[in-house]
């Protein structure tokens, strides 16, 4: 059986307290990490763009190789087959081959190419995912950091409240981890002095 003096479980506060102040406080703390989000993003940004637009201007540069390439080979088969017919079998594989290393250049160029605009959007991609995800714990962390604050001040108005109707008696601490300590302590301080000079002038 419970004992009829056993204490009753302690209610857990929320940890809005005081939403002006502390949602003003965290605002704060998100607004200068987004803006140096923003500015890192801009820079990423950017450079991820003049990666993109270079692997671009280089498979425009090697589609015009490749172009000009086979145009020559025209031109080098038919100059050929005028001067001397019997060697245009050997023109032909020459040509052949100087096509197909040309052909292979360019796919390798556009693979590249492909895999730099996958790493832009990758890029895109984690970098909201991760500034969505940091703005979210940096709003829990600076309402529980201003919690640390505001719970403290909470609980003395309460007991400021107490003691202003006389009842000078305080056994409640702060939690571990509060912040404010020597303020609390100080306010102790003051209730102890307050019931000696009440006890002094009782008797």
């Amino acid at each position: 059986m419970a004992m009829a003096d056993a204490h009753p479980p302690r209610r857990k506060q929320p940890y809005l307290l005081d939403a002006r102040f502390q949602l003003k406080w965290t605002g704060y703390l998100v607004a200068v990490v987004l803006v140096v989000m923003t500015a890192l993003g801009i820079v990423i940004e950017r450079t991820a763009d003049h990666a993109t637009e270079s692997a671009r201007l280089a498979v425009e540069q090697a589609k015009k190789a490749a172009a000009e390439s086979k145009a020559n080979s025209i031109l080098a088969r038919q100059s050929v087959m005028l001067a001397a017919p019997e060697m245009a079998q050997v023109m032909d594989e020459s040509l052949a081959e100087e096509d197909r290393k040309s052909a292979d250049n360019l796919a390798s160029i556009e693979r590249k190419q492909a895999e730099i605009r996958a790493d832009h959007t990758r890029i895109q991609l984690l970098l909201v995912g991760a500034g969505v995800a940091l703005l979210s714990l940096l709003t829990m962390m600076g309402v529980i950091i201003t919690h640390r604050i505001v719970g403290p001040v909470h609980r003395m108005k309460l007991l400021l409240r107490r003691v202003s109707t006389g009842r000078l008696v305080v056994d409640e601490r702060l939690r571990k981890g509060d912040e404010l300590e020597d303020l609390f302590d100080t306010f102790l301080q003051m209730t102890y002095s307050l019931r000696a000079m009440q006890r002094a002038r009782s008797e």
